[in-house]
């Protein structure tokens, strides 16, 4: 079923080169969009169809670092799709109800008549990410805790930020990460063998280290013999 969402601006409907661009070649990461005029207004809809918003999305539960990682690749695909098609950055909206999902992929509105900062509104999303984040999830904390703190320096890079977000653990596949998670070890037993290998080597060390010792002992062999060092010591303590 065909669903779609829309946007007004009060002012008179143009068809720019931005509507002719998105037409003619449906730039990966940006949603579907018809332009429209009505009695001096502007409507531009959005096709959403099988997919839901990330405000929806994100009501009852938290982001993790999968969630995480492919909004960020997502959104740096949607950016070099839009610079590629010569396309005006700060014409993608990133509030939360303006972004979708669907199968491990979020997709933007673009739209023409915006009056804003690309910068500005990512710092404002990092602040959101930042109250939805899954804090029982270590990577998706740092993730946001990056993201947020990185978009309030002056003059940020947003790929290069991107880039160091994406420097941690990569993301297991769902087979192996189930496989992970549904299994237990017996650390006593574990242990238990790495104390009997750890005692062994050093017998085998100690054993090796005393040999010299044990020859000489052999060949001038008495009943008792005396201190050493310091130590007294029989023949079959060593």
């Amino acid at each position: 079923m065909e669903r779609k969402i829309m946007i007004e601006e009060k002012e008179r409907y143009r068809e720019d080169y931005q509507m002719r661009m998105l037409k003619a070649n449906a730039p990966e990461g940006l949603l579907p969009v018809q332009g429209r005029g009505a009695d001096q207004r502007s409507i531009y809809e959005y096709d959403v169809s099988g997919k839901v918003s990330v405000k929806a999305m994100y009501e009852r539960s938290g982001m993790n670092q999968a969630d995480l990682r492919h909004f960020l690749t997502s959104f740096q695909t949607a950016l070099r799709e839009t610079e590629k098609h010569l396309l005006n950055v700060n014409c993608i909206l990133l509030k939360p109800e303006y972004i979708f999902y669907e199968a491990e992929k979020y997709y933007f509105c673009y739209y023409p008549p915006a009056d804003q900062e690309l910068w500005e509104e990512f710092h404002a999303l990092t602040e959101y990410f930042v109250k939805q984040a899954d804090y029982q999830d270590k990577e998706a904390v740092r993730i946001v805790s990056l993201l947020h703190k990185g978009t309030m320096e002056e003059n940020y890079s947003i790929e290069k930020l991107i880039g160091e977000c994406m420097e941690g653990e990569e993301e297991k596949p769902p087979e192996e990460k189930k496989k992970r998670e549904n299994i237990t070890y017996d650390t006593r037993e574990h242990d238990w063998i790495a104390e009997q290998e750890l005692g062994s080597s050093i017998l085998r060390e100690t054993d090796q280290m005393w040999k010299p010792v044990k020859h000489f002992l052999k060949k001038h062999k008495k009943n008792r013999w005396g201190d050493w060092d310091g130590l007294h010591i029989e023949e079959d303590e060593l």
